[in-house]
């Protein structure tokens, strides 16, 4: 029979059983508690501590062992922790220690660590300060590895740095906006630089983004857009923007729709590339080759320049262009072209003295070199000009001179602005295009001169070589009616002493003598109309009155030679344009040259016609000239020969 005194002890048997047992299910739960905070710090590189300033103790988590790689054995103290800070950072953190456990106040800073195989640990430190029982201070923290998200963060920095620079390189701006109220989700830096917005300013409205839209391409990139939305596209479109300065630019855009999981249209992504720098090389190589077809095609000197000018102006945003041309005689620049300056301006500066100091054109044609004037209201260059240049609202002039291929001056090529500025690398290209076909296009006007010049010589030339072939000719022509004024005035003095009876016929000897001087003084007008220099004279002529004065002339010689000239105009010919010096010299030369081809030819055979008729060709009427020889013509094997300079079948060349 069990007593009182066994149950007692049973009881107490199985109270300790229990206590046991829940004491090692509490041990075991701690236990796992431990691991798995353990594996947490492990996880997430974050270990703890416990640090009591007044007797130094402190106490580590595996973890902050492993973060600074110290052996688990190793009694962890503040100047062993101190070892491990990099030493750029160790003082910093000396000091805040020192100033919290004096304080008593939180912590919170991020350091590098340099570990023994030198690498870096970038390590997150907090600590909360607090008092226990006894009144003591003692800090309770953490300590976080942050070296993975610092090195993600570096990476994220330098891919944004390096996203912002090839924008940069490429002029290529990256944007996103909402389609509800159109509003601008992001605008890269290089946007901004493009658009010519302040980001510091936030990011634009809608309405101020349209306005910096080019009014004539508003449209049609308002169109793009709206096309685009409704049709939830990619869109693209070219279009200009204008600045606030006055600067314009090519901007070329690309954007895609983004969808939500319902498929509606959110948000536009996409980017905005400045192609100003293309654009403008398009319309210059365009603009190039259109000014040299102009001066390959002989337009005048005024016309291709004022279109160099205007290209220019077109292709500098806000830029107004001049060419003087250099007077080298008298040393001064005259005007050339100037489409966009002030006429009042171009007419003022035209035919200023080139010097030192006269203002970029004068100074820049004197030095033959390049001068760029900044600021006209500072310079010194512009002092004696400088109130006539602000006075029509001119603050900068850039001047290059214009050279020959040989480096002599020709002229200048200018570009004033309205307000103060220098050229960009893109400007001085673009002036050394410029004044190179400035350069093309005078020296071709001075080339077609000397040449105009030359071919007037030589046809002078060619003239007397002709009189002096019809020396005999023109001897007999003015000799003829000399005799005739001779022997009537022996006439006169004869029948002058008879009397009045005769006085009639002294009338009538005297106005023969005055016929036989005129004939005489047409002959010599003729001879020196041939034979003086004189440039080339564009006048309404009569071709028969053209074809009368070579007969006159001719008229002996082709009698000494046996050959009879005639005439087949058959119509009334109409007035033409052209000079009579030259139209006399081309049908003289080929009757001349008609004459020698007859000279094997039976003299009651050799006949000379001119011919003239009028013709209607492509529409318009022409005149018709020909003179016709009755020789023998040109041999087969000559044939080839015909059209070759300075080829003859005459024996004397």
């Amino acid at each position: 029979m069990t007593t009182k005194a066994d149950e007692d002890e049973l009881l107490r048997s199985v109270a300790l059983q229990n206590a046991s047992s829940i004491r090692i299910a509490r041990q075991r739960a701690e236990r796992r508690s431990e691991a798995y905070l353990a594996e947490a710090q492990r996880l997430s590189h974050t270990g703890s501590f416990g640090w009591k300033p007044s007797n130094g103790e402190i106490i580590w988590s595996e973890e902050t062992f492993r973060i600074f790689q110290y052996d688990r054995t190793t009694k962890p103290t503040v100047e062993l922790a101190l070892q491990r800070f990099h030493p750029e950072d160790a003082p910093l953190v000396k000091q805040t220690i020192e100033r919290a456990s004096q304080d008593g106040k939180d912590f919170d800073f991020e350091h590098r660590l340099l570990m023994p195989d030198g690498s870096v640990k970038h390590v997150h430190i907090v600590a909360h300060a607090e008092r226990d029982e006894s009144g003591e201070l003692e800090f309770v923290g953490a300590v976080m590895d942050t070296t993975e998200s610092n090195q993600a963060e570096q990476a994220l920095r330098r891919s944004e740095s390096n996203l912002a620079e090839a924008q940069r390189l490429t002029h290529t701006g990256s944007w996103i906006w909402r389609v509800a109220g159109r509003e601008a989700v992001h605008l890269s830096e290089e946007w901004y630089r493009i658009y010519g917005f302040d980001p510091e300013e936030g990011m634009p409205a809608w309405e101020e983004r349209l306005q910096r839209v080019h009014p004539e391409d508003r449209a049609n990139w308002q169109g793009t857009i709206d096309r685009a939305i409704g049709e939830k596209s990619d869109y693209q479109v070219e279009f200009r923007i204008l600045l606030p300065d006055g600067t314009v630019k090519y901007i070329h855009t690309v954007g895609h729709p983004v969808l939500n999981a319902s498929g509606d249209l959110v948000e536009f992504i996409g980017s905005a590339t400045d192609i100003t720098g293309r654009k403008r090389a398009e319309m210059l190589l365009a603009g190039e080759k259109r000014l040299l077809e102009m001066i390959a095609r002989g337009d005048s000197r005024a016309l291709v320049l004022d279109s160099l000018c205007r290209l220019v102006e077109e292709l500098a945003s806000g830029g107004l262009s001049s060419i003087l041309l250099l007077d080298p005689k008298a040393n001064r620049l005259r005007h050339g072209a100037a489409p966009g300056l002030p006429i009042k301006y171009t007419e003022a500066i035209d035919g200023i003295v080139i010097g030192p100091r006269v203002g970029s054109c004068g100074t820049a044609a004197y030095r033959a070199e390049p001068v760029i004037v900044s600021d006209i209201a500072t310079d010194p260059l512009w002092a004696n000009f400088r109130d006539l240049a602000l006075g029509h609202g001119l603050r900068a002039c850039w001047s290059t001179p214009i050279l020959s291929s040989a480096g002599k001056v020709l002229g200048t090529f200018a570009i004033y602005y309205r307000e103060p500025r220098s050229p960009t690398p893109q400007e001085h290209n673009l002036i050394e295009q410029i004044t190179h076909l400035a350069s093309i296009a005078v020296e071709r006007e001075q080339a077609e001169e000397a040449l105009r010049q030359a071919q007037a010589d030589l046809a002078h030339v060619s003239r007397v070589t002709t009189m002096g072939e019809l020396t005999a000719s023109i001897a007999h022509e003015v000799n003829q009616p000399l005799t005739a004024v001779v022997n009537n005035a022996n006439a006169c003095l004869d029948l002058l002493p008879k009397g009045a009876p005769h006085l009639e016929e002294v009338r009538d000897a005297l106005t023969e003598i005055v016929d036989d001087a005129d004939r005489a003084s047409a002959v010599i007008a003729r001879v020196r109309q041939l034979a003086r220099k004189a440039p080339f004279e564009r006048t309404l002529l009569n071709l028969r009155d053209v074809i009368t004065d070579v007969c006159a002339l001719a008229r002996y010689e082709s009698a000494s030679r046996r050959v009879t000239i005639r005439t087949e105009l058959k119509e009334e010919l109409p007035l033409v344009s052209g000079d009579r010096v030259q139209l006399h010299q081309v049908l003289l030369n080929l009757v001349v040259n008609g004459m020698d081809a007859m000279n094997t030819v039976e003299e009651s055979k050799r006949v000379l016609i001119i011919c003239g008729r009028r013709e209607i060709r492509d529409g318009a009427p022409e005149v018709w000239l020909s003179v016709q020889d009755s020789g023998t013509g040109f041999k087969p094997e000559e044939m080839d020969l015909l059209f070759e300079a300075f080829y003859s079948t005459k024996p004397q060349g």
